[in-house]
């Protein structure tokens, strides 16, 4: 339960920090060209499986309800649950074909076979959403826009983290 509570405050604040930095680059909203959330939400669903994706589903209904009142519940309900249930897909379809379930010995080549599927699953699923709920008119613009936003934001996210570890590990190696 913890866990949740803290993926879910985790990524709330994450997302209000995205869009304070990244404001001018959204097409509309839920549509971004820089979206470092998304990586986030990956990162949460690969360290805590299906934990990871509660927590995400509990913050982006709060995103949504705070933020896109012109919105209605339907949607913003569906959206949530496409938020949470693409990263931990790909994570479980990733798994399938192999992935090793500790994080540790993941290659750079994995991690980025992963962040495509997901951002592709993500991007997919949400516009497909968007453009039967009409947020969006332009469906392939919206896709284009989210594919690109996701996976600039996930590797950034990802291979951040995964640099970071190289460093406290070869740090670690020296004491």
């Amino acid at each position: 339960m913890t866990s949740i509570l803290i993926t879910a405050v985790t990524y709330f604040v994450f997302y209000q920090f995205n869009d304070w930095l990244f404001a001018s680059f959204e097409l509309h909203a839920g549509a971004n060209w820089i979206y470092l959330p998304a990586g986030l939400r990956l990162l949460c669903t690969l360290l805590l499986g299906i934990e990871g994706a509660m927590g995400i589903f509990i913050a982006a209904l709060a995103i949504s309800l705070s933020n896109l009142a012109h919105i209605d519940f339907t949607t913003m309900l569906v959206a949530s649950v496409i938020s949470a249930a693409m990263p931990y897909l790909a994570y479980r379809t990733a798994l399938h074909f192999g992935m090793p379930p500790s994080l540790e010995n993941l290659s750079v080549k994995i991690l980025f076979a992963l962040t495509v599927l997901y951002a592709l699953l993500n991007s997919l699923a949400h516009s497909v959403w968007y453009r039967l709920r009409d947020v969006s008119s332009d469906s392939l613009n919206t896709f284009f826009v989210m594919f690109i936003g996701d996976l600039i934001g996930t590797l950034i996210i990802i291979y951040t983290i995964k640099f970071m570890l190289v460093l406290f590990d070869r740090f670690r190696k020296k004491e």
